[in-house]
């Protein structure tokens, strides 16, 4: 119907409802995106007294019904004498109709960005059982049924995030390895940012490895000479105290099977100290979160693995040392807030180090300031631009702000330069 009333139907949408078929949510949000569009070429066109746009929303054959004036009469007197009644007339039925258009749209608006889902229960049947104690699997296909979930069936988890469409068991172990977003990995960039993986997969690794090539004179001249040495044939006695590779998969198999090493008292507290203590780096409303319940968990596994290696029923202060360690590696290197050279474990967690979403939330303040201002009119770009460098905010960082805020459509740009939020 609103398609319809903006004249930006292209026959999908009624195609659909003929049929009585569903529509994605993405496609939803397009037609949104256009109506909004639309809405705000009438809004503008109001402002400016419009006829020639505002007869597309209230046609001439509408409005001679309506006052029951003749066709070429009306037409006449509106389009060619341009009599202010007339006139006044379109415009008061427009301004009308998009006040009616723009709730229904706000309505559909919530509806299609809202965090709802539906799921039909086609049929419910009651089966006798008389051959199975249980049964292994139930599906109905095409029906997605919260029975047939693959975690609780399979112990398995399907994944198709960022370009990955992969099928994982939920108790396995992952070692993954990522090439940098930009051919090189940027120190002044954070580890979501240089990596291309959403954060909601990398806020899962226990574990975080930064591995740069920079020159260093030594190691350079050893690797230099290992490769020379490969094709020279004289490297025989490096490999002489080196385990078989079929040895060490035999080993690890034993560790992961049969032992299952405890905490003991004192890795106990070795942990929970090292836990408390970086916690109250943030105590200070101001300071990052350095540590979560979630690294206490990957310190829980790490000295237990640490343990296994060392084929031990028990995990010792040891484990516990060499746990904390590697932990403090990880946040070092990849949780650390480059501007504030502080550890903020949300670089991991969310993709933003606290400094960096205390000028989201400015730049936010600063949009919806503007938005009022202009009362809820698009904003010009530069202009937001200039308000935010008055503010301290950087241009560089404006810019991919309101790149994210597009991709993740709190803002559109209905005229080149503008912008307004969704």
């Amino acid at each position: 119907q609103i398609t319809n009333e903006l004249d930006i139907n292209d026959g999908y949408l009624s195609n659909i409802v003929k049929r009585k078929h569903s529509i994605c949510r993405k496609r939803a949000y397009k037609y949104l995106r256009s109506a909004k569009s639309k809405m705000l070429e009438l809004r503008l066109a109001l402002e400016r007294g419009d006829i020639e746009v505002l007869r597309r929303l209230i046609k001439i054959s509408e409005l001679s019904r309506e006052m029951k004036i003749p066709y070429s009469t009306l037409r006449y007197r509106l389009l060619v004498k341009k009599e202010p009644k007339m006139v006044q007339e379109l415009i008061i039925r427009a301004r009308k109709r998009v006040e009616r258009l723009e709730k229904t749209i706000n309505e559909l608006d919530s509806i299609i960005n809202g965090n709802i889902r539906f799921l039909s229960v086609k049929e419910v049947k009651v089966l006798d059982n008389q051959d199975s104690e249980w049964v292994y699997d139930i599906t109905v296909e095409p029906y997605h049924l919260f029975v047939s979930h693959g975690l609780i069936l399979h112990n398995t988890v399907s994944i198709t995030k960022a370009g990955i469409v992969a099928t994982l068991n939920a108790r396995a172990s992952i070692l993954a390895a990522a090439n940098p977003a930009y051919g090189r990995y940027i120190p002044q960039r954070t580890i979501a940012e240089n990596i291309d993986l959403p954060v909601t997969i990398l806020s899962r690794f226990d574990l975080i490895f930064i591995i740069t090539d920079r020159p260093q004179e030594e190691e350079d001249k050893a690797l230099a000479q290992h490769v020379v040495g490969l094709h020279g044939g004289r490297i025989e006695d490096i490999y002489r105290d080196i385990i078989p590779p079929t040895l060490l998969k035999k080993y690890i198999a034993y560790a992961r099977k049969y032992l299952h090493p405890r905490l003991t008292r004192e890795a106990e507290e070795k942990l929970v100290q090292f836990y408390v203590d970086m916690r109250k780096r943030s105590e200070d409303p101001n300071s990052p979160i350095a540590i979560t319940p979630r690294q206490l968990e990957a310190l829980i596994r790490l000295a237990e693995a640490h343990a296994k290696m060392a084929l031990k029923s028990e995990v010792t202060a040891d484990d516990a040392e060499a746990a904390i360690e590697l932990m403090l590696h990880f946040l070092q290197s990849v949780g650390m807030d480059v501007e504030t050279k502080t550890i903020d474990i949300d670089i991991v967690m969310t993709g933003k180090p606290l400094s960096q979403r205390e000028k989201f939330i400015k730049l936010m303040e600063i949009l919806k300031q503007l938005s009022d201002e202009n009362k809820g009119k698009p904003i010009r770009v530069e202009t937001l631009i200039e308000r935010a460098e008055k503010e301290g905010l950087e241009r560089a960082f404006v810019e991919k702000a309101l790149k994210h805020l597009k991709n993740e459509g709190e803002i559109y740009e209905p005229l080149p330069g503008f912008i307004k939020k969704t």
